[in-house]
């Protein structure tokens, strides 16, 4: 594939428009913004900045890493067991359960997006060790598939996190377009940094510690009035 073309089509990809439901879930912010410990920019920059370093590269970074090393390998039992790890640090079950459903929509769209791909792989990792389908393990399997490289899919993967929160800010806060801008902007110098710093880790050091999203995202259940599912 030419490689220009590859990267347009890696770009549609991070496109927030696209179909696979990211726009319902703010995995725990709303509940941030309800509480109101969440109700200014700053406030904002500094939660983007605690998940990118608490729970995005140290975890989604290195599953993206262990699955270009398991495709490398056609290694689907490692594919699959990276999938449910991902799945189960997710307590919350919105949280778990949105992220699934982001997966196995985003490998439906797949089929008529890249149809070009080889699925044998990811279906026997479905279909024979059971994985979940999670967002992030999808996502790097296409990467991988359309020749992208295992950094720039991180950065990828990186970019929509933050877009995520960025733009679940806009809709829940008195926040305006040019202020959420401009905390994505310093909020993407930091992520090559943070990448490096555990991109050489073994992929068995992957962890999360962001339990306050944890915790908050829990207690999204039981808001009274809600904007988002998860």
């Amino acid at each position: 594939m030419d490689a220009i073309l590859t990267r347009l089509r890696f770009a549609q990809l991070l496109d927030s428009a696209l179909p696979v439901g990211g726009f319902s879930h703010s995995f725990g912010l709303e509940t941030y913004v309800e509480e109101k410990d969440i109700v200014t920019g700053d406030q904002l920059e500094k939660y983007i900045l605690g998940q990118l370093h608490c729970s995005w590269v140290r975890m989604e970074g290195l599953v993206i890493k262990g699955m270009y090393e398991a495709m490398g390998r056609q290694d689907a039992a490692e594919i699959a067991r990276l999938d449910q790890i991902v799945h189960v640090q997710r307590v919350a079950r919105e949280s778990r359960d949105g992220l699934q459903k982001m997966g196995k929509r985003l490998l439906k769209l797949s089929r008529s997006l890249y149809p070009e791909l080889s699925f044998h792989l990811i279906e026997e990792a479905i279909d024979q060790y059971d994985a979940p389908c999670t967002f992030p393990v999808i996502f790097a399997w296409i990467s991988k598939e359309l020749g992208i490289s295992r950094d720039e899919s991180v950065y990828g993967y990186l970019y929509i996190s933050v877009m995520s929160v960025a733009n679940g800010g806009l809709r829940l806060m008195h926040i305006g377009q040019t202020e959420v801008q401009t905390i994505v902007t310093r909020a993407l110098e930091k992520v090559s940094s943070e990448w490096e710093a555990v991109r050489d880790w073994p992929i068995g050091r992957m962890c999360s510690f962001g339990w306050a999203q944890e915790i908050y995202a829990m207690q999204h259940e039981t808001l009274g009035s809600r904007l988002f599912m998860s």
